[in-house]
């Protein structure tokens, strides 16, 4: 079975989940939640925020709630796609079929970062919603925002491989989800350290775009995290004896 058959097999599997709900209704709430604080919250918002767009004041309100919401939301996605193998029992009829089991594997983290970016766009947009409903005055500034897209996507790639090979590891949902949880409210503290900003969890406090925020952290947390996490989380499932 082809790598493409493999990942086209996930997609269909989670076709009538909840896995896409959470991709959409998370951005959804936050966007609400954005939405109702700029709009009766406008004028003081703009004063708190003094020099900066309406578009700007909104981006620096969403900034700490999404950077919250995002880990803990793909710890929850990547929970749901290993979901249905262990509470069906699958595992055995999955990898008795002629695939390799990095495929499989590679092909299920695949449709997490899909999902997460699915996330991060719907947000862009709500986002983009809401202030048009409001009446910004200004022009939709899609580079600031596009920019603020990228390093949230490049920061959710350690979390995901993490909490992939913990989803793929324990059967009990309940244990990875409880390393993610604790992961981002420990970030939230630890983010300050000089090495501990590194961790995974602590990548998304640092997507502000401009001279708020450290991107560069965010972008080489989630390359350096996504990819030893993943090519680790691949040699060891690949040896793993799941049968």
């Amino acid at each position: 079975m082809r790598a493409w058959s493999i990942i086209a097999a996930e997609l269909y599997k989670q076709k009538k989940g909840v896995l896409w709900k959470l991709a959409f209704g998370g951005p959804a709430l936050v966007s609400v939640l954005i939405f109702l604080n700029m709009s009766l919250r406008y004028d003081y918002l703009m004063q708190r925020h003094a020099g900066k767009t309406s578009w700007e004041a909104m981006l620096n309100e969403v900034f700490f709630l999404w950077a919250f919401f995002l880990p803990i939301g793909v710890t929850l996605l990547a929970a749901m796609v290993h979901f249905r193998e262990y509470s069906e029992n699958a595992w055995k009829h999955l990898l008795s079929l002629p695939v390799r089991r990095g495929h499989v594997y590679a092909a299920k983290w695949l449709v997490i970062v899909l999902a997460t970016v699915l996330s991060v766009l719907a947000l862009m947009a709500g986002l983009r919603l809401g202030g048009l409903v409001i009446g910004f005055p200004e022009p939709f500034p899609f580079g600031l925002y596009g920019q603020y897209a990228l390093y949230l996507i490049f920061s959710s790639l350690g979390i995901a491989s993490v909490q992939h090979w913990l989803s793929s590891r324990f059967r009990n949902t309940i244990i990875p989800v409880a390393v993610g949880v604790s992961g981002t409210v420990g970030a939230i503290f630890l983010a300050q350290s000089e090495w501990m900003r590194y961790i995974p969890y602590a990548a998304p406090l640092f997507t502000m775009p401009g001279p708020d925020g450290d991107a560069g952290v965010s972008i080489v947390s989630g390359l350096l995290f996504g990819t030893a996490a993943l090519l680790a989380g691949m040699l060891e499932f690949g040896k793993r004896d799941i049968l």
